[in-house]
């Protein structure tokens, strides 16, 4: 008998804000984000954008208002550097996006290399480099992001959180899945807990959705929150 993932799972990605999806191991928050970027679709229940059934606009349509970011990247060709991040681009073609991607990521220098030879936070740069051109000009879209910094160095993992930050300031909404709570509580606007059942224990502004009481709950752990030089 097969196990049902996610039950009863209610929740938004809001426009101009981060909303980080927390939870235990196998809560079904990567399912939950290939849900989102209609990856997979559901057996039961709806997801809209905008009052639309987002199952039902075609591909093409979707990916100038979704980009999405899996955990892991992979590549049937060792296409290099540039041509990956000129993926991006693929629904919405021409512009400079790719050069101010390749140069807003630090990956100029990497342009001709390989995408299999480079280490897997280099990938995960390169990953984040495609889908930030992918939205690069839209005001009004989604980006959906799998542990986009899992295995980066902490200088990297910095600016790419920035750069998670600058997409919200400018109307996109970030929906990310974070195992780094301390990340998760630092840069979230919006949280989105889910427990080990794969329902939904918690959503709404951070300081309430990734409380103490929260957050001790669902990883069944005492937590506690403190602020380092007004952070946190």
């Amino acid at each position: 008998r097969s196990k049902r993932v996610l039950d009863h799972v209610d929740c938004e990605i809001r426009s101009g804000a981060i909303s980080a999806i927390v939870g235990p191991n196998g809560a079904g928050k990567s399912t939950l984000l290939r849900l989102l970027a209609a990856v997979r679709s559901p057996d039961s229940g709806s997801i809209t954008i905008d009052g639309d059934d987002l199952c039902s606009i075609p591909a093409d349509q979707r990916a100038t208002r979704i980009a999405y970011l899996a955990q892991r990247a992979t590549l049937a060709f060792d296409y290099d550097v540039a041509r990956v991040v000129g993926f991006g681009r693929h629904a919405s073609r021409g512009g400079d996006a790719v050069d101010r991607a390749l140069d807003r990521f630090e990956l100029r220098e990497l342009a001709s290399v390989p995408f299999g030879t480079l280490s897997v936070g280099q990938q995960q740069r390169v990953s984040l480099a495609r889908v930030w051109a992918q939205l690069d000009g839209i005001e009004n879209g989604y980006l959906l992001a799998d542990e986009p910094c899992a295995s980066m160095d902490p200088r990297h993992a910095e600016q790419s959180m920035g750069a998670l930050q600058e997409l919200a300031s400018r109307g996109i909404g970030v929906g990310v899945v974070l195992h780094d709570l301390s990340t998760a509580c630092t840069i979230a606007d919006y949280g989105i807990v889910l427990d080990a059942e794969g329902q939904t224990l918690a959503q709404g502004p951070s300081a309430e959705s990734l409380s103490e009481s929260v957050l001790s709950e669902v990883f069944s752990i005492p937590m506690m929150r403190r602020s380092i030089d007004g952070i946190g």
